[in-house]
């Protein structure tokens, strides 16, 4: 993927007032597919969506900077895709998270239930005798909200 296809997409969500998380674009041979996750403080509707695929589109025809035909989808990240801002950690406060985090050389892992977001990290309740472990966003390596199910 080109930094030029990166910029415009980038450009194209912020006009709208939202955040890229994520953009994939993957097969060849008039076979790509555009995928787009985007997201904001105030959340991500289908109407939202779809004004940014028709922006994006339109601009992806004109510029041509896919070669042949393509699929774009423009969605919201769900929540199976880590963290990108901390802003994004307030919406999720109250749900269990699995957060890496570098220690020296290492990676450690910390699950718990996510009872607080502030500039600086979140605080976690783990254990059964529910201990609030502060995690700053600093030593974050990714950060997942976990499904219930």
């Amino acid at each position: 993927m080109s930094s030029a296809l990166q910029r415009y997409i980038e450009d194209c969500t912020a006009s709208r007032g939202v955040s890229l998380i994520d953009l994939t674009v993957r097969g060849e041979n008039n076979t790509t597919v555009v995928e787009v996750y985007i997201d904001s403080e105030d959340g991500i509707t289908t109407g939202r969506c779809s004004e940014i695929s028709r922006d994006i589109a339109e601009g992806l025809d004109d510029r041509h900077e896919i070669a042949g035909s393509y699929r774009l989808t423009v969605s919201s990240p769900g929540i199976e895709r880590p963290l990108k801002y901390p802003w994004q950690y307030k919406k999720h406060i109250g749900r269990t998270m699995q957060i890496k985090t570098r220690s020296g050389e290492a990676i450690v892992e910390q699950v718990g239930k996510c009872t607080s977001v502030d500039d600086t990290g979140v605080v976690l309740e783990i254990g059964k005798q529910r201990e609030h472990l502060p995690i700053a966003f600093a030593v974050m390596v990714e950060a997942r909200v976990k499904t219930p199910w």
